[in-house]
């Protein structure tokens, strides 16, 4: 079913105005979808699917991808180096060796791969689909940390504010909470390692701003970034404004 699924359309931007629905989606990975989902997904008319998941996770579970829609798989790290939280069958193994002093890694892995996130070359394929209007969908495996930072990068070119961003940053944790994983214990994990668990399935204000101090690092701020990496001028950013966002009445 499809799960942490949205449309970005109706978020209210700075100016009052609001960002046109059924134009942008955001969605966790289209797992197990039944035919009604497959039918919502093709109403969309969408133009492309953006899959953040590394070139491991997408293989293990394809997409389903709409007659028309073009598919576009985009690795936004190193797969090797963030082997913990990539949500692979592997990974999954990884974490469940890690013990005693290695236990640290996983959320360390978390925490290091916002950066990596925020500081990665991918974005551009996301901002030329807009130079061309199109309408599409972006997700990762859970839909709230690669595909949370692409939503922010999104809402902050068409105008809204760093806490409404980071209130749909959050909205992750109610449309996909963390599993249940205290049954962990009875195969020899510790209570950190499954508390570090829940933490790397959740979203986190810390996570965001971490993005957001890796990028002033480096760029100074955010609007330089997008400026000198992908060349997003205010004249792009306006364009965009006409096509995805609308007068709130």
């Amino acid at each position: 079913m499809l799960t942490n699924f949205r449309d970005l359309g109706g978020l209210i931007c700075a100016d009052g105005s609001m960002i046109a629905p059924g134009k942008i989606y955001r969605s966790a990975v289209m797992k197990n979808i039944d035919d009604e989902d497959k039918l919502r997904l093709d109403s969309l008319g969408l133009d492309t699917i953006f899959d953040l998941r590394v070139k491991a996770e997408a293989r293990e579970v394809p997409d389903y991808v709409p007659e028309g829609c073009t598919y576009k798989q985009m690795d936004v790290f190193d797969p090797w180096k963030y082997r913990y939280i990539v949500v692979t069958v592997r990974s999954k193994i990884l974490v469940g060796h890690l013990r005693g002093p290695f236990e640290y890694k996983l959320k360390k892995n978390k925490e290091d791969s916002y950066e990596a996130i925020a500081l990665s070359d991918v974005w551009s394929e996301i901002f030329d689909a807009m130079d061309r209007g199109e309408t599409f969908l972006f997700h990762c495996t859970e839909g709230k940390d690669r595909t949370g930072f692409c939503a922010m990068l999104i809402e902050h070119c068409l105008g809204r504010d760093n806490d409404g961003i980071m209130e749909e940053y959050l909205l992750s944790n109610e449309l996909r909470p963390p599993k249940d994983r205290s049954k962990l214990k009875y195969i020899g994990f510790s209570k950190k390692l499954i508390e570090d668990i829940k933490y790397a399935e959740t979203t986190h204000p810390e996570l965001l701003l971490r993005a957001y101090a890796a990028v002033d690092r480096e760029y100074g701020s955010l609007d330089n970034m997008l400026l000198q990496k992908f060349n997003v001028t205010e004249e792009r950013k306006e364009k965009w404004r006409k096509t995805y966002v609308v007068q709130n009445s």
